[in-house]
């Protein structure tokens, strides 16, 4: 009977697991507004893959954004909260674009943004 308790128990944590392959990170999330940072807060960085796509999800304060990155058709751009997009990165400390690969121990806040320009979110995740 202790067998198959451990079994069951061990079996019951691996599905967990599984469930959420990555764990929700504490992080700081910023919104822009025509390039000019208009909020910045703690948030909950969630993220999990499955059905061709890798997810994420940027919660704080009462705003909860849907980010998708295709990975069964990689042609297809990333969609935040189901509107096309475009991600960049920004200097974590000055909040300019950055253009090209970030410089070797530079921090950088990785932004997603919809097209249109309504959208516009960036999050850092502190080491």
């Amino acid at each position: 009977m202790k067998v198959f308790v451990a079994t069951l128990t061990l079996l019951t944590l691996m599905t967990t697991v599984e469930a959420r392959p990555y764990p929700d990170r504490l992080g700081i999330c910023y919104v822009f507004v025509s390039g000019k940072m208009t909020q910045r807060a703690p948030c909950v960085i969630g993220t999990g893959y499955g059905a061709g796509a890798q997810y994420m999800s940027l919660t704080f304060g009462t705003r909860d954004h849907a980010i998708e990155f295709p990975n069964s058709r990689p042609d297809l751009p990333p969609t935040l909260d189901g509107k096309v997009a475009l991600t960049y990165r920004r200097d974590a400390s000055f909040f300019s674009i950055l253009k090209g690969k970030p410089l070797e121990d530079e921090e950088y806040m990785d932004c997603i943004k919809t097209k249109d320009g309504k959208t516009d979110v960036c999050y850092f995740r502190p080491s």
